[in-house]
């Protein structure tokens, strides 16, 4: 088998899952990680992959993936049994959702795909995950015509920690106007809010709109590296979770004293410093601990200019979300 990226989940407002509803329905907790899959290679080597690459040729190990796959018992017996399987999952690291310590750095199934890219029944994938030791992403519930309302009710809920980032809904007898197998999924609005915030988001239509843009201009992962060296010029403490607020303190500060003439030209409406510094120092607290953890974050990952249209596309994407070109 070759890399495959997995197809995209999409909320259950989208008309692609008009539909999805109709149906047998499996209700699974959506996991706030990185996506991952595993798979064996045609010269008989268990390969990993992110949504987007084949990291074992890439030589990525993907903050600790690689190395977890290479010594778990349980997953590469199953590819000596099932050699034409795929595994898909999530590898938990952190991102916007605060999971308990111990859930992170581990695998998480939720599908098992065929070289065909058929997916198995979810009972199957359950029975997989016991058989062979491999964590799996939990299911809420399985039921026939569940109602809007009833899948919302268990957003927000998670078995890693105290809160979730929201469910996805499958129906594998789904298929929607448009002749496609599809998804759904939906998240809670605290999570969309979060996410926006650590990883660069905004709404033209928001009340902070100047405000997030500033901090996605501003509040950059070289400007967190400048302060932090400041601090370590100064201070013979290592770094640790209690200097958050401090250093949430000195970031806010730095961009305020070099950049307030910009924000003063550039906005010509009423701009809330408040708010500004509440989203930076939001902003600056998940970058921190990150850089602490050493974990992956969307927020870290290079970005680039699609040539086509001038969007900023993350590394690794392989086409441009906005002209669809491909990378």
């Amino acid at each position: 088998m070759q890399f495959k990226e997995y197809k995209k989940i999409l909320g259950l407002h989208k008309e692609e899952c008009d539909g999805i509803l109709e149906g047998m329905c499996y209700i699974q907790e959506k996991v706030d990680g990185a996506n991952a899959s595993i798979w064996l290679d045609e010269d008989g080597t268990v390969h990993c992959g992110s949504r987007t690459r084949d990291l074992t040729k890439a030589g990525d190990g993907f903050n600790g993936f690689v190395e977890y796959v290479k010594n778990h018992e349980g997953i590469n017996k199953f590819f000596l049994e099932y050699p034409n399987f795929r595994l898909c999952g999530e590898w938990l690291v952190r991102h916007s959702v605060g999971y308990h310590e111990e859930s992170y750095k581990q695998f998480y199934l939720f599908d098992i795909e065929d070289e065909n890219g058929d997916k198995q029944d979810l009972d199957e994938v359950y029975r997989v995950a016991t058989d062979y030791g491999i964590k799996i992403v939990h299911l809420f519930d399985k039921v026939k015509n569940p109602t809007h309302e009833h899948v919302k009710s268990f957003a927000g809920t998670s078995k890693l920690g105290l809160k979730g980032e929201g469910v996805v809904v499958k129906n594998f007898n789904f298929i929607n106007k448009f002749g496609d197998k599809q998804w759904g999924k939906y998240v809670t609005q605290e999570f969309k809010e979060d996410n926006a915030i650590t990883f660069g988001g905004n709404n033209k239509h928001s009340e902070t709109y100047w405000e997030m843009y500033f901090v996605n201009e501003f509040c950059t992962l070289p400007r967190l590296n400048k302060i932090l060296n400041k601090f370590q010029s100064m201070s013979e403490e290592r770094l640790d979770m209690k200097h958050i607020p401090q250093i949430m303190g000195m970031v806010y500060h730095d961009i305020i004293t070099e950049e307030c003439w910009t924000i003063a030209k550039k906005v010509k409406e009423p701009f809330s410093f408040k708010a500004f510094e509440g989203l930076v120092k939001r902003k600056t607290r998940q970058m921190f601990i990150n850089h602490l953890t050493g974990d992956v974050s969307v927020a870290d990952i290079p970005k680039f200019k699609c040539v086509d249209c001038g969007t900023q596309v993350e590394q690794y994407i392989s086409q441009c979300d906005s002209c669809r070109r491909q990378i």
